[in-house]
């Protein structure tokens, strides 16, 4: 098979399938795996699909970040029921982590006067509403990202490390039973691993609509989180596949 010819079928794979692994492409087309990868360089400087860990994605199902106002305004009602089913598990005392996002922002509510609960969080509009109550709040340092009003970096993975949680709440851009959770910022992403390697247990919290898309960073694979809080109109097909790989799905 000419180069060109390989990098045809490597397009309509990833169009098709969403997702090219590069160990799985050179074997079936039977090649070198680094024969794969360059011709997923040559693809991507072309414009038609971007490259990640592992592999490539179709250019297609790269999304775009909405702004912190249109995603408030997006499922809002399936937001709400996420946080209020998501609240009954925070415990009474220990250590939390929570994410930045709008739908984690929607917990501030149920955190406040818990002074034997302290909350460790990157988020500004969530720690500023909780603490003036009788909470104990660790809000980590780092760079403001204005679209999401948390903070990020370097700094924030450090900070991170200096805490050990029994909880975390997550956000995400997108939730996909192959690619994994996705959003849209490497540095944010890197938060979001460094929130799973230091808590005990790890719970996503995502809305109906962030089913099936998939953004550019990569922070976790279904085998990475414990539980997943969604609304009654996420997808059953994919919801059965994060059941079959392991995540206990919640339905709001």
């Amino acid at each position: 098979m000419l180069a060109e010819e390989r990098r045809i079928q490597l397009l309509q794979w990833s169009q098709h399938e969403g997702r090219i692994d590069a160990v799985d492409a050179a074997s079936r087309l039977n090649v070198a795996i680094e024969t794969v990868r360059r011709d997923l360089d040559t693809l991507q400087r072309r414009g038609l699909i971007r490259r990640v860990h592992g592999g490539a994605i179709a250019l297609g199902r790269m999304q775009h970040e909405s702004n912190w106002s249109e995603r408030q305004a997006s499922h809002a009602e399936g937001k709400l029921r996420i946080a209020a089913l998501a609240a009954q598990q925070v415990p009474e005392a220990g250590a939390i982590f929570v994410d930045g996002g709008t739908t984690t922002q929607l917990l501030a509510e149920y955190l406040r006067d818990k002074p034997l609960l302290l909350v460790v969080t990157n988020s500004i509009p969530l720690g500023n509403q909780v603490a003036d109550s009788g909470t104990p709040v660790h809000l980590l340092s780092g760079r403001l990202r204005a679209t999401t009003l948390s903070a990020l970096g370097s700094r924030t993975v450090a900070d991170i490390a200096g805490f050990r949680a029994d909880m975390v709440f997550l956000g995400t851009n997108g939730v996909d039973a192959k690619l994994g959770f996705t959003t849209s910022d490497p540095e944010e992403a890197a938060v979001k691993q460094a929130f799973i390697a230091n808590a005990r247990e790890t719970v996503v919290l995502a809305d109906s609509g962030k089913f099936g898309r998939v953004f550019p960073a990569a922070f976790a694979m279904p085998k990475d989180i414990d539980r997943l809080i969604t609304d009654i109109d996420a997808p059953h097909v994919a919801v059965e596949a994060l059941v079959t790989a392991g995540v206990e799905v919640v339905l709001a």
